[in-house]
């Protein structure tokens, strides 16, 4: 009736940390490992951004952003997985987060998969697919029994069918809504 337009759709998605993960492994020549905040600042940053540029609203991320991210008081190391390319480039990364004040507040043990992306080049590997499921066990290694995440309906790389792929199923949806003005 305001002249609003829905223009994108987000889902929270849940998954239940007592079913069984699905086992994957790291397509051949990469490894699995926690980034170093700061010995691998540089690197990370230029994986996050080559794996959103072509997202919807995306904005490159800076150094200065990724430090700060690291310095608040619920970054876990642990959880900023990365799969390196034989030759030391980051190709993917899954970050997760659990957020104790929340959890504190619900009386819940949920934990965040706040951030899966594939850098350009390394896409349809099954890398993010093995990023997810390591990050669900680093999750679940930590004695979450619920596993959250935020998705674009409308995400190019097919993110949607991934999550549901691995028992993710959706419990809210957002609509994004524009308006034109003038």
């Amino acid at each position: 009736r305001r002249g609003f337009s829905p223009t994108r759709y987000f889902f929270r998605m849940t998954r239940s940390l007592a079913e069984p993960i699905p086992a994957s492994t790291l397509p051949e020549g990469f490894t699995l490992r926690p980034v170093n905040a700061e010995q691998d600042a540089a690197a990370w940053v230029a994986m996050f951004n080559q794996s959103f540029i072509d997202h919807w609203n995306h904005h490159d991320l800076t150094l200065r952003d990724f430090h700060y991210y690291c310095s608040l008081s619920f970054y876990r190391p642990e959880l900023n997985l990365v799969a390196v390319a034989a030759d030391g480039t980051f190709a993917a990364f899954c970050e997760s987060n659990i957020f104790p004040e929340d959890n504190a507040r619900t009386g819940r043990l949920e934990g965040w998969v706040g951030v899966l992306g594939t850098r350009r080049g390394f896409r349809r590997q099954g890398l993010g697919r093995a990023m997810l499921l390591a990050g669900l066990r680093a999750l679940q290694n930590t004695g979450m029994e619920t596993a959250l995440l935020g998705v674009d309906a409308d995400n190019p790389s097919g993110a949607l069918g991934l999550y549901q792929s691995v028992g993710f199923e959706q419990s809210r949806r957002s609509i994004v809504l524009r308006k034109q003005l003038a």
